[in-house]
């Protein structure tokens, strides 16, 4: 069985490392980071929803595979890993 990511995680891997997270959003790059801890509204990894609706449009613009599954649930790693090779074999298969 394969480990779970949080929705910051699936961000992560499927658009971009923390620091650019936060300037998609319209944010400074370190306001990803307070996302990974715990607050008063929301767990560990889970993301504001105004924020998680940037990046799912974000992802939109680009294909990048994010859902809003993810933003709520997270994902399986090897669902997250299914998107990027799905992404990779499109871009050869565009190369070609």
């Amino acid at each position: 069985m394969s480990a779970h990511l949080t929705p910051l995680q699936v961000c992560e891997r499927l658009i971009a490392p923390l620091q650019e997270l936060g300037p998609i959003c319209g944010l400074n790059p370190k306001a990803a980071y307070t996302w990974q801890k715990v607050s008063e509204q929301r767990a560990p990894g889970d993301l504001p929803p105004v924020h998680g609706r940037a990046l799912l449009d974000h992802s939109d613009r680009h294909g990048l595979g994010l859902t809003a599954e993810h933003l709520i649930r997270g994902a399986g790693e090897a669902e997250v890993a299914a998107i990027l090779a799905a992404r990779a074999a499109l871009s050869q298969e565009q190369a070609a």
